[in-house]
Formats: structure tokens, sequence, C-alpha cells
């Protein structure tokens, strides 16, 4: 577990080595949750951020396609 401060912006710092190992730069996506008492930061995977974007897109074009 590592400890990390509030700025005054609200921002917090993944720690260097966390960012390394998870191969988390400038350009990630996160997702953010809050559970109970608990916030949750998890990496989204490009392409799934590629296939939410060309939904939306298609939405806005009336495309709608139906999932399972």
């Amino acid at each position: 577990m590592e400890i990390a401060r509030i700025s005054s912006k609200g921002q917090i710092v993944i720690p260097q080595k966390m960012r390394n190992e998870l191969e988390i730069n400038d350009r990630t996506i996160m997702a953010i949750e809050k559970i109970k008492d608990m916030i949750i930061i998890k990496k989204v995977e490009d392409d799934l951020v590629k296939q939410f974007d060309q939904g939306l897109k298609d939405l806005k074009l009336g495309k709608v396609r139906r999932v399972a």
C-alpha cells in the first residue's frame, strides 16, 4: 500500500512504481468508481475506449446495435 496526499485541486499522484507496473502514462484513461467509503481507480484499455467512441458515433447517426 502507498500513501498519497490530495492537492487543493483534488488531484492525487499515483506512485511512479505503480504507473510503471501498470503502464500508465499521461494519455491513459482511468475509470473511477465510489464503493461505500472507497474510491476505485482502474485503467481502461484503449480497445474499450475505441468501442465506446464508435458506439457514441453510431448512436448519433441513428445506428443502434444490440449487444448480446
